[in-house]
């Protein structure tokens, strides 16, 4: 079974976006910006936007409660970089190891989500991934 890291979400989630959204740019592990910007490739201006920030499972001693808290640090980044809330042009996403997304769903408003166009993708330790839209 494979580790559940950062590398690894960002793979499992770029396969499951495929067939409309195409890479426009991914960061690695320590550049700064959004792991993951995507295009719509079926816009007819290729204008709309999904930037998604990425976190992967901790194998730590301690991983129970990074794995519970890392959706926060991943939301503080996501929302830091937004520029535009426009439902039309931009979409937001978080793409967490399974553990933390329950947690994240459970705790992130639902209005919330809504107004800032968040959406939450949930890859398990087998690299299936599960899509929350708000």
């Amino acid at each position: 079974m494979p580790k559940i890291n950062e590398k690894f979400v960002i793979e499992k989630i770029k396969e499951y976006l495929a067939p409309q959204w195409q890479v426009v740019s991914q960061k690695d592990l320590h550049e700064k910006g959004c792991d993951l910007v995507l295009k719509d490739v079926f816009n007819k201006h290729q204008a709309r936007r999904f930037l998604i920030e990425c976190k992967g499972k901790s194998y730590a001693k301690s991983a129970k409660s990074v794995n519970e808290t890392v959706w926060l640090y991943a939301l503080g980044q996501l929302i830091t970089r937004m520029k535009v809330i426009a439902r039309h042009a931009y979409k937001y996403g978080l793409g967490l190891p399974e553990v933390s997304a329950e947690k994240a769903l459970r705790r992130i408003p639902w209005k919330a989500a809504r107004k800032l166009s968040l959406y939450i993708f949930s890859v398990s330790d087998n690299g299936e991934v599960t899509e929350y839209s708000p």
